[in-house]
Protein backbone atom coordinates (compact mmCIF):
# COMPACT_ATOMS: atom_id res chain seq x y z
CA UNK A 1 0.00 0.00 0.00
CA UNK A 2 1.36 3.26 -1.00
CA UNK A 3 2.38 5.63 1.80
CA UNK A 4 -0.04 8.16 2.95
CA UNK A 5 0.20 11.46 1.19
CA UNK A 6 0.93 14.51 3.29
CA UNK A 7 -1.97 16.78 3.74
CA UNK A 8 -1.41 19.99 1.85
CA UNK A 9 -1.16 23.02 4.14
CA UNK A 10 -2.74 26.21 2.84
CA UNK A 11 -0.29 28.93 1.80
CA UNK A 12 -1.73 31.51 4.21
CA UNK A 13 -1.28 29.08 7.10
CA UNK A 14 2.34 28.51 6.12
CA UNK A 15 2.91 32.30 5.98
CA UNK A 16 1.22 32.75 9.33
CA UNK A 17 3.33 30.01 10.86
CA UNK A 18 6.45 31.68 9.45
CA UNK A 19 6.07 34.81 11.72
CA UNK A 20 8.62 34.95 14.51
CA UNK A 21 7.81 36.16 18.08
CA UNK A 22 9.22 39.63 17.44
CA UNK A 23 6.88 40.17 14.53
CA UNK A 24 3.99 38.93 16.65
CA UNK A 25 4.97 41.50 19.35
CA UNK A 26 5.26 44.23 16.74
CA UNK A 27 1.85 43.56 15.20
CA UNK A 28 -0.05 42.83 18.38
CA UNK A 29 1.48 45.34 20.90
CA UNK A 30 3.69 48.03 19.40
CA UNK A 31 1.63 49.09 16.38
CA UNK A 32 -1.68 49.25 18.30
CA UNK A 33 0.06 51.16 21.11
CA UNK A 34 1.54 53.69 18.69
CA UNK A 35 -1.84 54.08 17.03
CA UNK A 36 -3.52 54.63 20.39
CA UNK A 37 -0.90 57.18 21.40
CA UNK A 38 -1.30 59.04 18.14
CA UNK A 39 -5.08 59.13 18.50
CA UNK A 40 -4.73 60.29 22.14
CA UNK A 41 -2.24 63.00 21.14
CA UNK A 42 -4.61 64.33 18.48
CA UNK A 43 -7.59 64.26 20.84
CA UNK A 44 -5.70 66.01 23.66
CA UNK A 45 -4.34 68.64 21.27
CA UNK A 46 -7.85 69.36 20.00
CA UNK A 47 -9.06 69.55 23.61
CA UNK A 48 -6.48 72.29 24.29
CA UNK A 49 -4.18 70.25 26.51
CA UNK A 50 -0.47 71.05 26.21
CA UNK A 51 0.77 67.51 25.70
CA UNK A 52 4.45 68.36 25.93
CA UNK A 53 4.11 70.27 29.22
CA UNK A 54 1.94 67.50 30.63
CA UNK A 55 4.52 64.91 29.58
CA UNK A 56 7.24 67.01 31.16
CA UNK A 57 5.34 67.18 34.47
CA UNK A 58 4.74 63.44 34.52
CA UNK A 59 8.33 62.67 33.62
CA UNK A 60 9.58 64.96 36.41
CA UNK A 61 7.74 62.80 38.98
CA UNK A 62 9.20 59.53 37.71
CA UNK A 63 12.56 58.58 39.27
CA UNK A 64 15.50 58.61 36.85
CA UNK A 65 13.27 59.61 33.94
CA UNK A 66 13.45 63.23 35.03
CA UNK A 67 17.23 63.11 34.67
CA UNK A 68 16.93 61.87 31.09
CA UNK A 69 14.40 64.44 30.04
CA UNK A 70 16.12 67.36 31.81
CA UNK A 71 12.80 68.35 33.24
CA UNK A 72 13.70 68.38 36.92
CA UNK A 73 11.83 71.18 38.65
CA UNK A 74 11.72 72.27 42.30
CA UNK A 75 9.39 74.89 43.68
CA UNK A 76 8.01 75.36 40.19
CA UNK A 77 11.38 76.50 38.79
CA UNK A 78 13.77 74.77 36.48
CA UNK A 79 17.46 74.40 37.27
CA UNK A 80 18.36 76.95 34.62
CA UNK A 81 15.98 79.48 36.16
CA UNK A 82 17.46 78.85 39.59
CA UNK A 83 20.97 79.31 38.22
CA UNK A 84 19.98 82.68 36.75
CA UNK A 85 18.35 83.74 40.04
CA UNK A 86 21.38 82.68 42.08
CA UNK A 87 23.73 84.54 39.75
CA UNK A 88 21.56 87.65 40.08
CA UNK A 89 21.52 87.29 43.88
CA UNK A 90 25.31 86.89 43.95
CA UNK A 91 25.68 90.06 41.88
CA UNK A 92 23.36 91.94 44.25
CA UNK A 93 25.33 90.74 47.28
CA UNK A 94 28.60 91.74 45.64
CA UNK A 95 27.16 95.17 44.84
CA UNK A 96 26.16 95.59 48.50
CA UNK A 97 29.62 94.50 49.63
CA UNK A 98 31.22 97.01 47.27
CA UNK A 99 28.89 99.74 48.53
CA UNK A 100 29.70 98.94 52.16
CA UNK A 101 33.41 98.93 51.34
CA UNK A 102 33.07 102.36 49.72
CA UNK A 103 31.11 103.62 52.73
CA UNK A 104 33.80 102.23 55.04
CA UNK A 105 36.56 103.98 53.10
CA UNK A 106 34.56 107.21 53.13
CA UNK A 107 34.02 106.86 56.88
CA UNK A 108 37.75 106.28 57.44
CA UNK A 109 38.60 109.38 55.42
CA UNK A 110 36.00 111.41 57.31
CA UNK A 111 37.37 110.16 60.65
CA UNK A 112 40.88 111.16 59.61
CA UNK A 113 39.65 114.63 58.67
CA UNK A 114 37.82 114.97 61.99
CA UNK A 115 40.90 113.86 63.95
CA UNK A 116 43.05 116.37 62.05
CA UNK A 117 40.53 119.12 62.73
CA UNK A 118 40.41 118.11 66.39
CA UNK A 119 44.21 118.34 66.66
CA UNK A 120 44.13 121.76 65.01
CA UNK A 121 41.45 122.99 67.42
CA UNK A 122 43.33 121.58 70.41
CA UNK A 123 46.51 123.37 69.30
CA UNK A 124 44.55 126.58 68.80
CA UNK A 125 42.94 126.21 72.22
CA UNK A 126 46.31 125.62 73.88
CA UNK A 127 47.74 128.67 72.14
CA UNK A 128 44.83 130.82 73.32
CA UNK A 129 45.20 129.48 76.87
CA UNK A 130 48.91 130.29 76.81
CA UNK A 131 48.17 133.77 75.53
CA UNK A 132 45.52 134.19 78.22
CA UNK A 133 47.98 133.07 80.89
CA UNK A 134 50.67 135.38 79.58
CA UNK A 135 48.18 138.25 79.47
CA UNK A 136 47.10 137.56 83.04
CA UNK A 137 50.69 137.39 84.20
CA UNK A 138 51.50 140.60 82.37
CA UNK A 139 48.50 142.35 83.88
CA UNK A 140 49.44 141.01 87.32
CA UNK A 141 53.00 142.26 86.93
CA UNK A 142 51.73 145.58 85.68
CA UNK A 143 49.42 145.91 88.68
CA UNK A 144 52.25 144.91 91.00
CA UNK A 145 54.49 147.48 89.40
CA UNK A 146 51.83 150.12 89.86
CA UNK A 147 51.44 149.14 93.48
CA UNK A 148 55.22 149.17 93.90
CA UNK A 149 55.43 152.62 92.36
CA UNK A 150 52.69 153.80 94.68
CA UNK A 151 54.46 152.43 97.75
CA UNK A 152 57.82 153.75 96.54
CA UNK A 153 56.34 157.24 96.53
CA UNK A 154 54.99 156.88 100.10
CA UNK A 155 56.98 157.48 103.27
CA UNK A 156 58.26 154.45 105.19
CA UNK A 157 56.23 155.11 108.31
CA UNK A 158 52.93 155.12 106.40
CA UNK A 159 53.87 151.87 104.60
CA UNK A 160 54.78 150.23 107.89
CA UNK A 161 51.41 151.20 109.34
CA UNK A 162 49.60 149.69 106.32
CA UNK A 163 51.37 146.32 106.07
CA UNK A 164 51.01 145.57 109.76
CA UNK A 165 47.25 145.38 109.14
CA UNK A 166 47.73 142.81 106.29
CA UNK A 167 48.54 139.13 106.47
CA UNK A 168 52.19 138.19 106.45
CA UNK A 169 52.00 136.88 102.86
CA UNK A 170 50.28 140.06 101.62
CA UNK A 171 52.80 142.25 103.41
CA UNK A 172 55.76 140.27 102.04
CA UNK A 173 54.30 140.46 98.50
CA UNK A 174 54.33 144.25 98.78
CA UNK A 175 57.81 144.35 100.27
CA UNK A 176 59.19 142.17 97.43
CA UNK A 177 58.15 144.83 94.92
CA UNK A 178 60.08 147.55 96.75
CA UNK A 179 63.75 148.34 96.58
CA UNK A 180 66.14 147.06 99.26
CA UNK A 181 66.65 150.56 100.59
CA UNK A 182 62.90 151.07 100.91
CA UNK A 183 62.52 147.72 102.68
CA UNK A 184 65.25 148.65 105.19
CA UNK A 185 63.59 151.98 105.92
CA UNK A 186 60.21 150.26 106.45
CA UNK A 187 61.74 147.68 108.82
CA UNK A 188 63.08 150.56 110.93
CA UNK A 189 59.47 151.66 111.48
CA UNK A 190 58.21 148.18 112.45
CA UNK A 191 58.48 146.49 115.83
CA UNK A 192 61.28 143.97 116.03
CA UNK A 193 59.00 140.90 116.13
CA UNK A 194 57.09 141.86 112.97
CA UNK A 195 60.25 142.83 111.16
CA UNK A 196 61.75 139.43 112.06
CA UNK A 197 58.71 137.58 110.68
CA UNK A 198 58.83 139.47 107.37
CA UNK A 199 62.58 138.99 107.10
CA UNK A 200 62.26 135.24 107.66
CA UNK A 201 59.60 134.93 104.96
CA UNK A 202 61.59 137.02 102.49
CA UNK A 203 64.72 134.96 103.06
CA UNK A 204 62.80 131.74 102.24
CA UNK A 205 61.35 133.07 99.02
Amino acid sequence: MAGKKRKKVPADMEEKNSYNPFQWLLFIVVIPLLFALTVGLVVMTIAGVNVFEKTKEVAANIPYVSEWTGATEQDGKTDSEKVVELQAEIKNKQAKIDQLSDDLESSKAEIEELLTEQDRLNAQLKQLQNQQTETAETEEKSAANNVAKTYESMDEESIAGIITNLTNNEAVAILQELSVEKQAAIFENLDAKKAAEYTKILSNE
